[in-house]
């Protein structure tokens, strides 16, 4: 089973659905002495097949598969229907402006996470993460059975103890610095504010699982800082967005080299907080959207691969954690290398 201490590079290459995350990225991070990473939680089962074989053909290393616990629909608020018209109505004139009837439009809430679990117990790889939740015992003790190491990511002491109850292999400490989605166990939960630096002891003090660190790393001072806190690995993702492997949009790459500066944590996008560029969506519609996933998330969908598809960064979700300013166009093997340098 796969170890930590098999790693050249104590370091995880994030994996950040929706696009950024390929093959050719995860290969990259793992053939770097490190662990690379597919997202698939935006994926069906055919297509996570494709992206495992062609990861497969690219390293002969350990690379590890992320997915998205399935929403709890009793965690979305009471009036959950009204507040989705609501914001529906708010983003209708954008929506026009690129063609599309919001208000009308069919909402469609695919669903593929047991399809996903069943193909990676029938095609194992060396390591499975969980975002937004805890899977059941019963799970985590089938993924290990056919040779997969286990992990959640946590955003407090209180999830990472659940998530230990539930017999997983090591933990995920996610900091609010983090770029794009936080894996808050309840969409309803506000997201932490600890520091990462003073979250990973929190964690610490009530479990004493193998931990993987990040959130807004943005150098080698970050990453030693953490290392010298206990942690197996630090991981970065936002770092790595400009590389040529990742699969970041061309809006995505122009927002990050925009010259805007600030990011935030909004819900505008999918219903969830994520860190996001503050561009013009997140200025208008932050304090308007409703925390109602993934319903949120699937139907702004369109609205915003028409962006992308115009080139219009101002209305994409710029996923960016808080160090996305030291983020380069080199190859990952390089900005991996920089980061543990003396």
């Amino acid at each position: 089973m796969f170890n930590f201490a098999d790693l050249e590079i104590p370091l995880v290459g994030a994996p950040m659905a929706g696009g950024p995350s390929t093959p050719q990225l995860a290969a990259a991070v793992s053939n770097a002495g490190g662990l690379g990473m597919l997202a698939a939680g935006y994926l069906n089962a055919d297509q996570l097949s494709e992206q495992v074989q062609q990861t497969r053909e690219l390293t002969e290393r350990p690379f590890g598969v992320n997915l998205f616990c399935p929403a709890d629909p009793n965690d979305n608020p009471v009036n959950a229907e009204a507040l989705l018209q609501d914001y529906r109505q708010t983003l209708a004139p954008l929506g026009k402006e690129y063609g599309l009837d919001l208000l009308n439009d069919e909402l469609v809430l695919p669903d593929h996470f047991y399809s996903l679990l069943d193909w990676l117990l029938a095609n194992p790889v060396p390591v499975v993460t969980f975002t937004f939740g805890c899977p059941s015992a019963e799970d985590v003790e089938r993924l290990q059975a056919v040779g997969t190491y286990v992990g959640v990511t946590v955003t407090n002491p209180q999830d990472a103890t659940l998530a230990a109850q539930a017999g997983v292999d090591f933990l995920c400490v996610q900091g609010p610095d983090a770029g794009g989605h936080q894996s808050t166990f309840r969409v309803q939960d506000e997201v932490n504010q600890l520091p990462l630096s003073q979250l990973v002891p929190t964690v610490q003090a009530v479990t004493d699982l193998p931990l993987v660190a990040g959130g807004g790393i943005g150098g080698s001072k970050d990453v030693w800082s953490l290392l010298t806190l206990g942690v197996e690995t630090v991981q970065i993702g936002t770092l790595l967005l400009l590389s040529n492997e990742a699969g970041t949009s061309q809006a995505h790459r122009d927002a990050l080299q925009s010259g805007v500066t600030e990011t935030c944590l909004t819900r505008a996008f999918t219903g969830r907080p994520a860190r996001a560029i503050v561009n013009d969506f997140v200025a208008e519609f932050d304090a308007l959207a409703p925390a109602v996933y993934p319903h949120v998330h699937y139907f702004t969908a369109p609205l915003r691969a028409k962006a992308k598809d115009a080139g219009a960064w101002q209305h994409v979700n710029a996923w960016a954690g808080t160090g996305f300013s030291q983020a380069q166009t080199r190859p990952p093997v390089e900005i991996i290398s920089s980061l543990f340098k003396d």
